[in-house]
């Protein structure tokens, strides 16, 4: 039950372009979106950051069409994937050119996935030498391919804008690169492609081996990789202390497999904290304290305060907002540990469902 659309607005000399879609993933539903400058590279996002049923995604996907034509949009000829003509095109067309980048992407440019672990099974894998650490990154998977030109494309092969400092801090290498964007900054963390050459069923350390003798600018990172068990828990510990995203551990010898396993897999992940968006509501007494809510498909749930530091403005009832947090404690429960982290002006409130939460384990 996949839906998109494409709207356009134009009025002076302003000319815009917003795409998005409705796309099953699993059993479950995401909303997708782009938008910027018709024609120039576009700004691409989620307003699901977990797979939600379908009729919540649903509610989301028409929310957001119904609040970009209230804003002057109108809907014309769709395209799902990169979004690069200037005007326009006929279905057809549309047709061909999707079938063409769908097969380029399945080859060439869907990054592998990491499936994650257990807090019990951390000292597993920092005892396996067989497996690697490195920083799990707070950022937006993403790959880079250039050469003569560069193209950057998302999770889902989908390509999107980028940087101008990355085009030319890459140095006009021939290389296809995995990783983290955060902000202005890509943070290496695989190379599957370099010259010419296809490193994709070359092993792990022997594709990072070949990462780390290239030179990029600063706006180009790589992230480190330990080995061994005494540098992968000294990461572990100043990671954890540091509260950080999390750590990553992954098979020395594992080829590139794009895409995400059933389970398990070669590349996994321990996320330390969670984030969650949610309503602002009532709170507390206190000026500096704000009540959180959450719609549960029903109704609005309470689930707890919240102090705002005192560095930061204290956000209206009715804003949503970012709160970082380590689990809910027990079904209906409050979240434990929050932290506020800034409000969020990219979310729709019908984006703050329940199904974000993580519980407490034994929950």
């Amino acid at each position: 039950m996949n839906e998109k659309i494409s709207l356009f607005f134009c009025s002076g000399n302003s000319d815009k372009e917003y795409h998005v879609q409705l796309e099953q993933l699993g059993p479950r539903y995401v909303v997708n979106f782009q938008y910027g400058r018709r024609g120039s590279s576009l700004t691409s996002g989620t307003k699901t950051k977990v797979a939600v049923p379908y009729d919540m995604a649903k509610k989301i996907y028409d929310y957001l069409l119904s609040h970009q034509i209230r804003k002057g949009y109108q809907a014309q000829a769709s395209t799902n994937t990169t979004y690069q003509s200037a005007a326009p095109v006929s279905v057809p067309d549309v047709v061909s050119m999707n079938r063409k980048i769908i097969l380029d992407v399945s080859e060439r440019c869907v990054p592998q996935l990491l499936n994650p672990i257990t807090d019990e099974e951390v000292e597993q894998y920092l005892r396996d030498d067989a497996y690697g650490a490195q920083e799990k990154k707070d950022g937006r998977h993403q790959m880079i391919k250039s050469g003569s030109s560069v193209t950057v494309y998302n999770k889902k092969g989908k390509e999107i804008g980028y940087p101008k400092a990355w085009a030319k801090d890459l140095r006009e290498q021939s290389v296809l690169l995995d990783g983290e964007a955060i902000g202005e900054v890509f943070h290496v963390f695989d190379l599957l492609q370099v010259s010419g050459h296809d490193l994709k069923t070359s092993g792990y350390k022997t594709r990072h081996d070949r990462l780390s003798k290239l030179k990029f600018g600063s706006s180009i990172v790589i992230v480190p990789l330990a080995i061994g068990y005494k540098a992968k828990k000294a990461l572990y510990d100043r990671l954890f202390s540091e509260g950080k995203e999390g750590i990553v551990f992954k098979r020395l010898d594992a080829v590139h497999k794009p895409g995400r396993p059933a389970s398990g897999g070669d590349m996994l992940k321990k996320k330390f904290l969670s984030s969650v968006s949610v309503r602002v509501c009532a709170g507390r007494e206190n000026k500096r304290s704000i009540g959180m809510e959450i719609f549960n498909g029903n109704v609005w749930e309470f689930v707890g305060n919240c102090t705002i530091p005192p560095n930061k403005a204290v956000p209206v009832v009715g804003d949503i907002v970012e709160i970082i947090y380590l689990y809910v404690d027990g079904i209906g429960g409050h979240l434990y540990q929050p932290v506020y982290k800034e409000v969020r002006d990219d979310v729709e409130a019908l984006e703050c469902v329940i199904a974000q939460l993580k519980y407490k384990a034994e929950d």
